[in-house]
C-alpha cells in the first residue's frame, strides 16, 4: 500500500505496455449488485458487531467501510477475498489474453496477486517498495484515512515480498524513494535484469 505500484504501471504504460489496475477491477466487481447482496449477507453480522454500515442510503456499498472491516482481522479478510479473487482471476486471465492476441506486452498493477492463479502466466513480479515512513505519510494523504486504518492495512501486507518469493515467480524488488526518475532508472535496471534472466544469463 502507497509503495507508487501506481507510479510504477504509468512508466510501464508510457513504455507501451497495455496497463490494468486490479483495484479498479475490484471496484468494478464491487458494484455489481449480486456481489453486494453476497458481500453484505456474509458480513451484515460483523458489521453490525462493530456499528459498521455497509450500505449506502442509494443501496451501494460502502468500500471504505467493508475495508475498516476486512482489514480487522485476518479471518475477515480471507472471507472476502474468497468472493471477489475468483472473479479478479477471470477478468485478469481475460485482459492478459487480449494482450497476448494482440502482441502487446501487459502489465498488473497489484498487491494481492500473489493469491490469484494468474500470477503462473506471468513472466515476472517487480515488488515496488518504498520506506514505512514515505509509505505512511503517502496513504495518508492519499487517502484520508486514520492513520489506525493506514497501519492495519500495512500489518494486513507484512511480509509481503516473502510471500511473492514463495509464490515461484520471478520475483524483483525495486525500490522507490519518491523521486520519479529514480523509480524510472530502478525498473530499467530491473527490466535489464528481467531480459538476461530470460536470455539464461546471469
Amino acid at each position: 500500500m502507497a509503495a507508487g505500484k501506481n507510479a510504477a504501471s504509468e512508466i510501464f504504460s508510457a513504455k507501451g505496455f497495455a496497463a490494468v489496475d486490479a483495484d479498479s477491477v475490484v471496484h468494478e466487481i464491487l458494484g455489481d449488485s449480486s456481489v453486494v447482496e453476497r458481500i453484505v449477507g456474509e458480513f451484515s453480522a460483523d458489521a453490525e458487531k462493530r456499528g459498521i454500515r455497509l450500505v449506502r442510503p442509494d443501496g451501494s456499498l460502502d468500500r471504505r467501510s467493508l475495508g475498516a472491516l476486512v482489514f480487522s482481522e485476518k479471518a475477515l479478510l480471507s472471507r472476502q477475498e474468497a468472493i471477489v479473487l475468483p472473479e479478479v482471476d477471470r477478468r485478469l486471465r481475460a485482459f492478459a489474453s487480449g494482450c497476448r492476441a494482440r502482441g502487446q506486452d501487459a502489465v498488473i498493477n497489484a498487491t494481492v496477486l500473489h493469491k490469484i492463479g494468474c500470477i503462473a502466466e506471468c513472466d515476472a513480479v517487480i515488488f515496488v517498495d518504498a520506506p514505512f515512513f514515505v509509505r505512511l505519510l503517502r496513504a495518508r494523504r492519499r487517502d484520508a484515512l486514520p492513520f489506525s486504518r493506514i497501519l492495519a492495512r500495512f500489518w494486513a501486507q507484512r511480509n509481503l515480498f516473502s510471500k511473492y518469493k514463495k509464490s515461484n515467480a520471478d520475483t524483483y524488488r525495486v525500490k522507490n524513494t519518491g523521486d520519479l526518475r529514480v523509480l524510472e532508472r530502478n525498473i530499467a535496471e530491473c527490466m535489464e535484469k528481467i531480459e538476461r534472466a530470460k536470455r539464461g544469463e546471469k
